[in-house]
């Protein structure tokens, strides 16, 4: 059996730098996308914006569905230990919970911090944990800047209040995560990952011109979430695919179910408050998921020195 430090290898040599296999259903969603915003109708319906926030929720919550069955494997955890790290999990999700109801604004910044934590962890060509943060900041901040207002209306949904000094500052702050960004594509190409970067740029093009939660859909369902998605099958080689999808469906259906119970807008049927609930949803679930990831990264570094802050 292989141990965890040699499939944290695997991990890392799976990453950009190493080449992504960009899965193909990306092209086809992302293209089509755009094509029909140009010559389509538009996504602006409620029925297309709720569909959307659906949707997201069920291709982007099974990356992270996974996270106690990978940590038990990386730190060979009795039920014990598993059960502890569970509540933790639990305990943190509903934490930040807490925090959008006694201080909304925080929390909206708090969850736009951990999306380009998290974001960045695609960009590993890039040396610097700064410049990483700041090439995943990208995938919030040119939404804003290119449909400033339609992502406010979000954000103040969110955070049930105005905040338009939130956009502001990722408005000041798109400038310097594009020019980033280029950097990490001109490292990538130069590196033979040229898939990488065309579906990055065609992910960026998306995320400008079509409805915010339309293509936030396109990239962090059919490009990121995938990514993620390779790297737990590697984490977790003795499943078996009906234990793989059994054990992911059953965490996923259970969030949602609990979901719906203590945020009711999710099944309101209005695009706006479905979409505000969705992202709720997916910050209380980002919080856990990232630092267990940053936790096993930093364990996995001291055995291989491949962590996320050693290069």
């Amino acid at each position: 059996m292989e141990t965890f430090a040699a499939l944290s290898v695997k991990r890392e040599t799976a990453a950009p730098p190493a080449g992504v296999a960009v899965p193909f259903i990306f092209w086809p969603a992302v293209f089509g996308g755009l094509a029909f915003s140009i010559w389509g109708e538009g996504f602006d319906t409620n029925l297309t914006l709720a569909a959307a926030a659906v949707l997201m929720l069920c291709v982007g919550l099974p990356h992270g569905a996974y996270d106690l069955a990978v940590a038990s494997r990386a730190f060979s955890l009795g039920k014990k230990s598993a059960s502890l790290i569970f509540t933790i999990y639990i305990l943190t999700s509903f934490l930040v919970l807490a925090l959008w109801s006694l201080d909304s604004a925080l929390a909206l910044v708090l969850f736009l911090t951990l999306s380009a934590i998290h974001f960045g962890d695609d960009w590993r060509m890039l040396e610097s944990a700064l410049l990483r943060f700041l090439a995943g900041a990208s995938i919030v901040c040119i939404p804003t800047f290119f449909q400033t207002e339609s992502v406010l209306i979000l954000f103040s949904a969110l955070a049930q209040n105005e905040v338009r000094w939130v956009g502001a500052l990722l408005v000041a702050a798109t400038p310097v995560a594009i020019l980033v960004t280029i950097a990490g594509m001109k490292i990538s190409w130069e590196r033979g990952n040229k898939a990488w970067v065309c579906a990055q740029t065609a992910s960026l093009i998306g995320l400008a011109l079509l409805p915010p939660q339309i293509g936030f859909l396109l990239y962090f369902g059919f490009l990121h979430s995938p990514l993620h998605m390779r790297e737990v099958v590697l984490l977790l080689p003795t499943w078996s695919k009906k234990r793989f999808w059994s054990y992911g469906t059953i965490i996923c259906l259970g969030c949602l179910v609990v979901a719906a119970l203590l945020l009711p807008n999710l099944i309101s049927g209005q695009s706006r408050e479905m979409s505000a609930e969705a992202f709720r949803l997916l910050s209380m679930l980002s919080a856990p998921h990232l630092v267990l990831t940053l936790v096993m990264r930093y364990d996995s570094s001291r055995r291989t020195i491949l962590g996320y802050f050693s290069k």
